[in-house]
């Protein structure tokens, strides 16, 4: 059981290869990683860029972005294909990792009939059974209660695997989400809550109005669960932090 909650920014998150100097291998991951985590990085952002022309000539009419949060892609290399995800709906990069095809970004756009959903799910609202990667929700929340409930059923896989649960840090004050939270920990589920923390609900500022960054400053804990702060903007200590639990 464990809870990360990061912050997320826009371009820096695009130069990974900024941390690699002198000839040696960043926080541990080799240069094939590196790469392999540029371009899901860099294709999630082209991906928005071509969704937002799409949109300008009136192709498509909705979309989410993914800007500032490609360095949850740096989870792929930790996750195990007998892991399952329940995404945050900015994950792109993430999906992309995990094998989510490029052009299935673009059927869910267009809402048309080779879609995951055959265009009956909303855009953005992926999901990929043969990858576990479970069905992203509209109301925000929703998925912390449905991974505790899949955790409940995998917890005794001698595999041991486990559920990413990502989040927005206005989501975290969901009422679903403390209910998963303290389901989780009552029952020491295996869920990994991933908090992508942009310091904004909405249009509200979230800094100091969480459980897990208070008036009073920022918590080691909460309900028991142990809490982790890393610079979610650089893909390394993302994936390092996380290889650690």
């Amino acid at each position: 059981m464990t809870l990360i909650a990061t912050s997320s920014s826009t371009e820096r998150a695009l130069r990974p290869t900024a941390r690699m100097s002198g000839g040696r291998e960043p926080l541990g991951l080799n240069k094939d990683d590196a790469v392999r985590l540029y371009r899901w990085m860099r294709t999630a952002r082209r991906i928005d860029e071509m969704e937002r022309e799409l949109i300008a000539r009136g192709e498509a009419f909705f979309q989410v972005s993914a800007a500032g949060h490609e360095a949850s892609a740096a989870l792929a290399l930790l996750l195990r294909p007998d892991d399952y995800l329940h995404c945050h709906y900015r994950d792109k990069a993430l999906l992309l990792a995990r094998g989510v095809p490029i052009v299935e970004f673009f059927d869910s756009l267009l809402c048309n009939g080779s879609s995951h959903s055959a265009g009956r799910q909303m855009s953005a609202h992926l999901s990929a059974p043969s990858l576990n990667v479970l069905s992203l929700v509209g109301p925000v929340g929703n998925n912390a209660l449905q991974a505790a409930g899949v955790a409940h059923q995998i917890k005794w896989r001698p595999e041991r695997p486990i559920v990413l649960c990502a989040l927005g840090d206005g989501t975290t004050q969901q009422g679903e989400v403390l209910e998963a939270i303290a389901e989780t920990v009552r029952w020491e589920l295996p869920v990994l809550f991933l908090i992508e923390d942009n310091r904004l609900a909405i249009s509200a500022r979230t800094s100091g109005n969480t459980f897990y960054s208070t008036p009073n400053g920022n918590a080691d804990s909460f309900y028991g669960l142990p809490i982790h702060s890393v610079d979610g903007s650089d893909p390394w200590p993302v994936g390092r932090r996380s290889a650690s639990w």
